[in-house]
């Protein structure tokens, strides 16, 4: 049964702090655990996640807020599961933060947290909704909300994080495989397949592979499919709705290719797509290469957050997490999105290359959103001639060309071609035959029985005045964001994420960005309490400075009085 958790707002006798000398009592109200205390857990509406516990009658759910809060400090803090309960214990900063200041209360155990995750994962397999992802966009709306961050310029950046996955040849990637199919076989059927398998079976997949000579490496492949072909011969027949089937058909598809005869054939590797599965213990994780790094087996993370120069910090407002051959344009798409259905206002967004291209032109046309890209996709110049964007271009309301001047001044009217969205351009003879850039640097052709002439197609000439319209504040804008992927993944070595799974990826990630920007709220607010002290200080220093020069005012102008003037007076 769902109870939301308000005992946190209750004081015990017993609450850590107030058994601290003061001193430490202060120490503690000051530190990172109480900006976590009221910027994270005391805004995480824990009615979001009511749907994982029974309407009925029956024993009351453990806090989930403590739950909650715990994942992101573990997320934050790069803590196994065993370190995190510890610190829950014994670490009176952790226990503040979580609002578990009685040292005499009941702490969750393990056993809560595992099924926890377990409720979450399986709610996101029914539902599409991630419970994290939805507690995130909750707390950080409410966050710039409160500190009145103005969100309308942001800027982007994706990053590669890794499955917990072990690298894998290919024969290791089949052995798994085989080794999987076995575990989810029917029991009626293991021990037969088991003897069949037993070589395969009898170690560890790098184990198995280490004692197979290279030159028998391609056969125990085509044998392995030959297996796999049987086997879902076998389930189907004694086992149709088994969860093997799947995988074994998923395996064959992209490895294997079967004749009209049902032999079984390897798939050159060049054949074989970035989506083939990379590991049986994580369907989701996929494989790409990017900047000449090779990612096996891991997702990418976007995130998004504030770039207004004028607020004072700045916060992460969206992430996304999907596999890592997902299209930047496709999760900055995502992203604006979410933050419309949020609410979060978005005018301009700072992003790299990666981000451009009619995709992400499309994505932010349809919010009305300003694409500042410090790169371009595409259009890059030849390096003995001049790129598009040297050349002035005039273009209608519909983005059409309808005239070009070339760097050396000529101007010439622009003309549909034979084609759809490919454009021509005819230049005086004379101008060009006495321009000396022309036939080395020039774009423009020279034809015979014609004037010299440019072609040009619509999208390079768009190409073209997006990078005239780049500002180069923008590249020292976007590269804040990186510093921002760091702390994003810093509990996170190596990239490589302590679990495995889209989902359990998602619910390790959300929680990182939650306690990024409650670090930069703790430093803000830090620097907002030592600023306000500093003031009074001067203030009081004032007062004081004021009320000295006054009473010593008053002194002057006594002692200057003589007897008879002071008699007089009186």
């Amino acid at each position: 049964m769902f109870r939301k958790n308000e005992e946190h707002r209750q004081q015990s006798f017993f609450s850590g702090h107030y058994l601290l000398p003061e001193e430490l009592q202060e120490r503690l109200l000051t530190s990172w655990a109480e900006t976590f205390y009221q910027e994270i857990f005391c805004r995480i509406d824990e009615e979001i996640f009511a749907p994982l516990y029974s309407e009925e009658a029956s024993r009351p759910n453990v806090p989930v807020n403590v739950l909650v809060g715990a994942e992101v400090l573990k997320s934050g803090f790069g803590w196994s599961d065993e370190q995190l309960y510890e610190q829950v214990c014994f670490n009176l900063q952790v226990r503040h933060a979580l609002g578990e200041d009685d040292l005499r209360g009941e702490i969750f155990s393990l056993r809560t947290l595992y099924n926890f995750r377990r409720r979450v994962r399986e709610y996101e397999e029914e539902t599409g909704i991630n419970l994290y992802q939805k507690v995130f966009e909750q707390v950080t709306n409410e966050q710039l909300e409160a500190v009145k961050l103005a969100t309308g310029w942001q800027r982007m950046d994706s990053t590669q994080v890794l499955s917990n996955l072990a690298e894998m040849s290919r024969l290791g990637l089949l052995v798994a495989v085989l080794q999987s199919v076995h575990k989810q076989l029917p029991e009626s059927m293991k021990d037969e397949w088991a003897q069949r398998w037993a070589r395969y079976l009898e170690k560890r997949p790098h184990q198995v592979c280490y004692r197979i000579a290279a030159d028998e490496v391609e056969g125990h492949l085509v044998i392995i499919g030959e297996e796999l072909c049987a086997v879902r011969a076998a389930l189907m027949d004694q086992a149709p709705e088994s969860e093997a089937l799947g995988l074994i058909q998923r395996v064959l598809e992209e490895q294997y290719e079967q004749d009209q005869n049902g032999n079984v054939h390897l798939r050159p590797e060049g054949e074989i797509g970035s989506d083939s599965l990379q590991s049986p213990h994580d369907p989701d994780a996929t494989y790409r290469v990017k900047g000449g790094a090779t990612y096996a087996g891991g997702y990418v993370a976007n995130v998004s957050e504030t770039a207004e120069p004028e607020n004072d910090l700045q916060l992460i407002t969206d992430v996304q997490v999907e596999p890592n051959r997902t299209d930047d344009a496709t999760l900055m798409e995502q992203s604006l999105d979410d933050q419309a259905r949020r609410g979060i206002e978005v005018n301009q967004v700072t992003v790299d290359g990666g981000y451009t291209g009619p995709n992400g032109e499309a994505a932010c046309a349809k919010h009305d959103v300003t694409l500042r890209p410090t790169r371009m996709r595409g259009g890059q110049a030849d390096p003995d001639h001049w790129g598009w964007k040297e050349y002035t271009w005039e273009v209608d309301d519909d983005g059409t060309p309808v005239s070009v001047t070339c760097p050396q001044g000529c101007t010439a009217t622009v003309f549909p071609g034979r084609a759809e969205n490919r454009f021509l351009s005819r230049f005086e003879d004379e101008r060009c035959a006495s321009c000396p850039f022309f036939k080395t640097k020039c774009r423009v052709q020279e034809r015979k029985r014609l004037s010299p002439t440019l072609y040009v197609t619509r999208r390079k000439v768009e190409i073209a005045l997006r990078r005239q319209q780049m500002s180069p504040e923008d590249a020292s804008i976007r590269a804040v964001v990186e510093s921002t992927i760091r702390s994003l993944k810093r509990a996170f070595p190596g990239s490589k994420l302590p679990v495995r799974g889209l989902i359990r990826a998602r619910m390790m990630l959300y929680p990182a960005a939650m306690m990024v920007n409650v670090r930069r709220l703790h430093r803000h607010l830090t620097e907002e309490a030592e600023k306000a002290a500093q003031e009074a200080a001067f203030s009081f220093s004032s007062l004081k400075t004021a009320v000295f020069r006054c009473l010593k005012s008053i002194h002057r102008r006594f002692s200057s009085l003589t007897p008879q003037s002071t008699a007089i007076s009186a």
